[in-house]
């Protein structure tokens, strides 16, 4: 898939051409909707979203900024916050209040049971976020990536030097350079705001 195809898409878009909608949808529907099914567990609301994610993709083409991230992450952002809507709007629905008949009717059921962890949508979005990370390391050369990944099990400069018998400066560069080149590419994905 070429990003400037994207860009070219969204030109197009943005001008009015509903023929470029067709085909941004041919190239990420899918994508989008593993999203909000995953977000959901509800494939006809996921099929609805997605509909209505690509029509605010439509609508506020304009706004779209290459220089802020390639189009598939900003698809994605729209579609986020859609299934997040939705999963608010569910929370907000009135529940049956389920009781064990004891002193405590007045607490349900559910609110006894332990959180089995993050909500289906952070979980979703964290994959994604890891999905762009992994990618985005996979672009280091391979003596930039030991440092990252040893400083991000907790050695020190100091005892990642050591460990990998180079000077330290050698390893302060490699760092500098690797952060450098991760920040660069989380941003080009959409997943970091330029500074």
């Amino acid at each position: 898939m070429d990003g400037t195809d994207d860009q070219r898409l969204m030109g197009c878009l943005a001008a009015g051409d509903t023929k470029a909608l067709g085909a941004l949808y041919d190239r990420h529907a899918n994508a989008v909707f593993g999203l909000l099914v995953r977000m959901l567990g509800d494939r006809p609301v996921a099929e609805e979203l997605l509909q209505e994610a690509f029509v605010r993709g439509w609508r506020h083409a304009a706004s779209y900024d290459s220089a802020r991230g390639q189009v598939r992450p900003w698809l994605m952002r729209i579609a986020h916050n859609l299934a997040l809507n939705e999963l608010r709007r569910r929370r907000r629905r009135p529940h049956e209040v389920v009781t064990d008949g004891g002193a405590d009717d007045d607490v349900p059921l559910l609110a006894a049971v332990p959180d089995p962890g993050p909500e289906p949508a952070e979980a979703a979005w964290a994959a994604v976020r890891r999905v762009e990370l992994v990618h985005a390391l996979e672009q280091l050369s391979e003596p930039q990536r030991a440092v990252i990944e040893l400083y991000a099990t907790g050695y020190s400069q100091s005892e990642i030097a050591a460990r990998l018998g180079e000077p330290l400066g050698t390893v302060k560069t490699r760092m500098r350079r690797a952060l450098h080149q991760l920040r660069a590419t989380l941003q080009a994905s959409g997943l970091l705001e330029p500074e």
